[in-house]
């Protein structure tokens, strides 16, 4: 096989507003420091990140044919990522987020979910799985039509072609958690979601509890995201805390996203998962330096130069 991440679910167009430290709607008018456009979604920075990071890509998802369309798919040529499977639909418009962020790097997104709501299973091409080694689906619990049983049908597909797979969530609006994912764990070798998703997926509070009652139902590898303070890893034979490196915050949209890709990027190559953690952590430390969801990632050898000369983790 030729590719490695076959890439699957949320691509967004980021409006980017800085310095935003409090308003209202009573306000007829607020200065931002900044207003940018950025690719963003939580699957398509993750597939950005990959290709930055020097992995062969695919993504697979749908856009409206339209100008946030159009900039995306720019995007995804700019890396050559390979868009076999994004669908350009006709009668969907592009899924759009305003983020709102403070001096702090903090923010909070305004979401308009479009073609994202309407991606389906039926919208995937099966046979371009069969050139890759591993599937992600990210941006779950904000893909309606193919969270739950649609996603565990593109995984058990994955599986039966002998590729590993990974899973990654965003906040679910409807409160369904656990109940949504479920049918997909039996068939995950990493689930990665970050502490707070995680805690409202499995009702419990600490990073070992989690992973404990996400394993039991089949999960391979649990990867919690924990933020500044790093992240918690478990496996069948090991568990770990991987803690944050020290770095001046600009901007944590996508800093998440970065860690998965980081992690994923040398998983692919059979990596141990400690030394996976590692470079996660690196390379989300490049993410929250610069604005905007993928501005900061480097290539892979700017990651490893970083850890190798950074004092120590934090």
């Amino acid at each position: 096989m030729s590719l490695e991440i076959l890439c699957i679910g949320q691509l967004v167009t980021d409006i980017i507003a800085t310095n935003i430290d409090y308003t209202h709607l009573g306000e007829d008018t607020k200065r931002a420091d900044e207003i940018t456009v950025k690719n963003g979604g939580d699957c398509m920075n993750v597939a950005i990140d990959l290709a930055k990071l020097g992995c062969k890509v695919g993504f697979s998802g749908k856009v409206g044919n339209d100008g946030f369309g159009e900039f995306l798919r720019s995007e995804f040529d700019k890396l050559q990522i390979d868009t076999r499977g994004l669908r350009v639909s006709d009668d969907v418009s592009t899924s759009s987020v305003i983020v709102l962020v403070n001096g702090q790097g903090q923010r909070i997104f305004l979401y308009y979910g479009g073609a994202n709501d309407s991606l389906c299973v039926e919208d995937i091409d099966f046979s371009v799985m069969d050139e890759y080694r591993h599937v992600h689906i990210g941006g779950t619990f904000l893909l309606p039509r193919l969270d739950g049983e649609g996603s565990k049908e593109i995984f058990a597909a994955a599986k039966k072609r002998g590729l590993t797979t990974s899973m990654d969530v965003t906040w679910d609006t409807t409160g369904r958690w656990l109940s949504v994912i479920e049918p997909c764990l039996p068939y995950l070798d990493l689930f990665m979601p970050s502490k707070a998703e995680a805690e409202l997926i499995t009702g419990c509070a600490e990073p070992q509890q989690i992973a404990a009652f996400l394993r039991a139902r089949g999960v391979g590898v649990a990867v919690i995201k924990l933020g500044e303070k790093g992240a918690y890893v478990e496996s069948k034979d090991l568990r770990f805390h991987q803690p944050a490196f020290a770095v001046d915050v600009v901007d944590t949209t996508g800093a998440g996203d970065s860690f998965v890709a980081g992690f994923l990027s040398q998983y692919v190559m059979g990596r141990p998962l400690r030394e996976c953690a590692r470079f996660a952590a690196g390379t989300a430390a490049h993410c929250i330096g610069r604005l905007g969801a993928t501005s900061g990632i480097p290539d892979a050898g700017a990651v490893f130069d970083f850890i190798k000369s950074s004092d120590g983790l934090e």
